[in-house]
C-alpha cells in the first residue's frame, strides 16, 4: 500500500479521503490509501501539479510505518480567554541585545493607526531550494536588487533592512511587555506561538522584497538542509561583494563545504561528512516520528497572556533550528550574527533557513492530515503587528496563516530522504559488544534534589515507566513521553544537552548510552550591565518533553518496567529539577 505525500498540499481548505480498504498483513490492518484535494477557489495543488510531479512513497518504507502515519478528528475546541495580543508600541524599551547595546526599538509614530491585513490576491508564488537556484542569474539578480534596495532605504523606514531585522530583536529579546502589564515579556520562541510567528515575519519581508522590485511572484528561498545536497552552508549568500554577505559568521562553517550538524554545541563533530549527513536525516526523522501524534512536541507548549511562571517549552523542531543558528554565528563574543536572537536576522540566511523552518512545519501539518494542531482560542486567536507590503501597520492572527495559500506561497517539492528507511537505531552486535566488553554500571533513581549536569560525567537515571506492553489502541489514546522539568540555564548563555535512553538490566546501565531521543537548547540572550559587561542573570526555567511511544517499538522495549534515561551536556551550564515518565493524551488518534 501506498500514501502520497505531497508537501504542497496544506491548510484548511484540503480534503483528504482516507480509503479504508484493509488487509490483514502479520496481524496487522493497513490502510490502502489516502487522497487530498483542494476545496474553493484554491489553486495550489493546481499549480503543484504544473511544476512536479507528487512523491509516492511504499507505506512500509516511511517513519509513518510504526505511527500509522494518518489522523482522525481532534477534539472540539477549548474556550478560553487569554490569547497573546500586540504590545503597547509606544512603550518599547531597552531589550537584553548587548549585541546591540540592548537597542533594537523601532520608531513610534502615534500618528499611525492599525488595521486588519488584506490577505494578498496574487498569483501562487512558489519557494525554491537555495542550492537549486544558484545557476539562476536572473532569479538571484532580482533577489540582490531586492536586498540592496531594502538596505538603502532610510534608516527609519519600516521597510529598512535593520528595521527588518530589528523586529527579532524586539519580539525575541523582551523590549514590548505584555498588554497590561508591566513584567511579562512578548516572547516568540518557547513555545507554540514560534512557528506561526516566523512564518508571518518571513512572509512580510517577503512581501516588501516583491514590492521593491515589482514583482509579486517573487519569494525567498529555502536552505533544503534536511537532504543531503542542501547541507552544506548555502553558495548564493558567500559572495563578498553580494548585499546577501554577512561577514558576521562562522568561516569554518561557511566555506569549504562543511556539512551541517544539527547537533552543533560549539564544537565541531569528528564524525565523517557521510555520518554527519545520516545523524541529521535521522534527528528530523525522529523529530516527525516521535511527535506526530502530540503537536506540542514537534511545535512547543502553550503559553497564555500574562503568565509569568510558566516553565519554558520549545518542540524538537525549533531545536533543530537552533543548531543551524549556532552553526552559521561566529562562534565566540556574542556569537553574532546568526547565533544571537538579537542579530540573527541581520543576515540574509537567517530568512532562508526560516523559510525551510516554516516547510518543515507545512510538511507537518500534510502528514497530520492538515488538521488544526491547537483547537484553542489561545492559540488561534492570539495576535501579531507587521508593517505589510503596503507601508500599513496591520494585525494578523494565527488561525489565518495555517495554510500558506492564503498568504499565496507554496514549496517547490524536493525528495525528503528522512521520510524513508535510514538505520537510525543502533544494531543489536553493536549492543551487545557494549555490555559483554565493558563492565556494568548501577544507576538510580533521580531524587527530589535538582542535580547539575556535568560535561565529563553524563548524568545517568532509572526512571519507572506508568505502563508496560501498552495495546495498540492505548497508544493511540495516549503517547508516552519523557519529561524533564525545572531545567535552569543563564540566559545569557548558550546550553545544550541530548537525551539518549536504554533499556536497563535490573538496576544496571551498560556503557552505551542507547538511543538519541532529542534536545535541549537554549540560544544565549543577555543584558549589558552597568560597567558594559554583559550580566549574568537569574537563571530561567524551561523544561523539556520528548515522546517515545514510536522509539520503544523500534528498539523492543515495550515490556520493560524501567528506562535508563541519559542527559549529556554538551555546553552551557544547566541543572534539572526531576525525569520522569509520563502517559499524555495524543491530539490526534491515529488509524493504524
Amino acid at each position: 500500500m501506498s500514501l502520497l505525500l505531497n508537501s504542497s498540499f496544506t491548510g484548511a481548505s484540503s480534503a483528504c479521503l482516507l480509503h479504508r480498504k484493509t488487509s490483514r498483513h502479520r496481524g496487522r490492518s493497513h490502510v490502502h490509501g489516502v487522497t487530498c484535494r483542494q476545496g474553493g477557489n484554491d489553486d495550489r495543488s493546481n499549480a503543484a501539479r504544473q511544476q512536479r510531479s507528487p512523491l509516492l512513497l511504499d507505506r512500509r518504507d516511511m517513519l509513518l510505518g510504526g505511527l500509522g502515519g494518518l489522523y482522525g478528528v481532534t477534539a472540539g475546541p477549548k474556550v478560553l480567554a487569554a490569547p497573546i495580543m500586540p504590545p503597547d508600541l509606544s512603550k518599547c524599551h531597552d531589550a537584553k541585545a548587548p549585541a546591540l547595546h540592548d537597542h533594537c526599538c523601532p520608531p513610534y509614530d502615534p500618528s499611525e493607526t492599525i488595521s486588519e491585513y488584506g490577505f494578498p490576491a496574487t498569483p501562487l508564488r512558489v519557494r525554491r531550494p537555495a542550492h537549486l537556484v544558484k545557476d539562476d542569474q536572473e532569479y538571484l539578480d532580482k533577489y540582490k536588487e531586492a536586498v540592496r534596495r531594502m538596505k538603502n532605504l532610510p534608516a527609519e523606514h519600516p521597510w529598512n533592512y535593520y528595521q527588518q531585522a530589528n523586529i527579532h530583536c524586539q519580539y525575541c529579546n523582551d523590549a514590548y511587555y505584555q498588554q497590561n502589564t508591566d513584567d511579562v515579556p512578548v516572547q516568540v520562541h518557547f513555545s507554540w506561538i514560534f512557528l506561526p510567528w516566523h512564518r508571518y515575519y518571513l512572509h512580510f519581508y517577503e512581501r516588501i522584497l516583491g514590492k521593491l522590485i515589482d514583482d509579486d511572484t517573487f519569494t525567498i528561498p529555502f536552505w533544503n538542509w534536511d537532504t543531503k545536497e542542501g547541507m552544506t552552508f548555502p553558495a548564493i549568500f558567500q559572495d563578498a561583494s553580494s548585499p546577501l554577505y554577512d561577514p558576521k559568521r562562522d568561516q569554518r562553517h561557511v566555506k569549504d563545504g562543511a556539512i551541517l550538524d544539527l547537533k552543533y554545541a560549539y564544537t565541531d563533530n569528528p564524525a565523517s561528512d557521510s555520518e554527519i549527513i545520516r545523524e541529521n536525516l535521522c534527528f528530523i526523522q525522529k523529530t516527525f516520528k516521535y511527535s506526530l501524534s502530540l503537536a506540542e512536541l514537534f511545535m512547543g507548549d502553550p503559553v497564555r497572556a500574562g503568565e509569568k511562571e510558566i516553565q519554558e517549552a520549545n518542540g524538537q523542531l525549533e531545536v533543530i533550528h537552533n543548531a543551524a543558528h549556532m552553526w552559521v554565528g561566529e562562534p565566540d563574543g556574542y556569537k553574532e550574527d546568526m547565533g544571537d536572537f538579537s542579530t540573527a536576522a541581520r543576515d540574509s540566511v537567517f530568512y532562508c533557513h526560516h523559510s525551510n523552518v516554516d516547510r518543515m512545519w507545512d510538511i507537518y501539518r500534510n502528514l497530520r492530515g492538515n488538521q488544526v494542531e491547537f483547537e484553542d482560542k489561545d492559540w488561534l486567536d492570539s495576535t501579531f503587528l507587521f508593517h505589510d507590503e503596503n507601508e500599513q501597520l496591520v494585525k494578523v492572527k494565527i488561525g489565518d496563516c495555517l495554510n500558506p495559500t492564503k498568504l499565496r506561497y507554496t514549496f517547490e517539492q524536493v525528495p525528503l530522504p528522512w521520510l524513508g528507511k535510514i538505520n537510525c537505531q543502533k544494531t543489536a552486535e553493536t549492543k551487545s559488544k557494549a555490555t559483554t566488553e565493558l563492565s556494568l554500571t548501577r544507576v538510580g533513581e533521580f531524587g527530589t534534589t535538582p542535580q547539575a549536569l556535568d560535561a565529563s560525567n553524563p548524568l545517568r537515571v532509572i526512571v519507572a515507566r506508568p505502563k508496560k506492553n501498552r495495546k495498540k489502541k492505548e497508544k493511540q489514546e495516549k503517547v508516552e513521553v519523557i519529561q524533564i522539568k525545572d531545567i535552569k540555564v543563564t540566559t545569557n548563555e548558550t546550553a545544550r544537552f541530548d537525551v539518549y535512553v536504554a533499556v536497563p538490566y535490573g538496576d544496571l546501565a551498560g556503557p552505551d548510552y542507547g538511543e538519541f531521543v532529542g534536545s535541549f537548547v537554549r540560544l544565549a540572550h543577555g543584558k549589558k550591565g552597568s560597567d558594559g559587561t554583559q550580566e549574568q542573570g537569574a537563571k530561567k526555567k524551561g523544561k523539556l518533553k520528548l515522546g517515545i511511544t514510536a522509539l520503544l517499538e523500534d528498539i523492543d522495549a515495550e515490556d520493560a518496567d524501567k528506562l535508563v534515561v541519559t542527559l549529556v551536556l554538551r555546553t552551557g551550564s544547566v541543572t534539572v529539577g526531576g525525569v520522569s515518565i509520563k502517559l499524555l493524551q495524543t491530539d490526534t488518534p491515529a488509524v493504524i
